[in-house]
């Protein structure tokens, strides 16, 4: 199976449907390779652990590393689901699991590792 990641310009894009502007586009070409480096080269993947693993570094990269001047939370949370979608899998938890999650990291109240578990709980593959 081929993992599809969404590209730079569909990340803005979601930023921008939210009104907001970008602080720091060069940001999302780290993120791209970092995300590239978790499966490229890899014989045997798993795959929904690879799709955790992207899924996660998306939601905390974007929080964290704040790329931009507002929308940080919303936009990552929608580039994370577009990301799950254009693989084929969903996220099966409500909106307010979503919000709260994503308050979680923003606050640094949830580490990598354990956000990767709760992802890795939630992630279905979609019918």
């Amino acid at each position: 199976m081929k993992i599809i990641v969404p590209s730079v310009e569909e990340i803005v894009e979601i930023n921008k449907r939210l009104g907001c502007n970008v602080m720091n586009k060069g940001m999302f070409e780290f993120l791209i390779t970092k995300i590239e480096s978790t499966y490229e080269n890899k014989e045997h993947i798993e795959i929904i652990g690879t799709i955790a693993k992207i899924a996660a570094i998306f939601w905390m990269d974007i929080i964290q590393f704040h790329p931009f001047v507002d929308g940080n939370k919303r936009t990552a949370t929608e580039a994370m689901l577009l990301f799950l979608k254009k693989n084929n899998y969903i996220l099966e938890t409500p909106l307010v699991g979503k919000v709260y999650i994503s308050l979680k990291i923003a606050n640094n109240d949830i580490k990598y590792d354990k956000l990767l578990k709760w992802l890795y709980q939630r992630i279905r593959e979609k019918k």
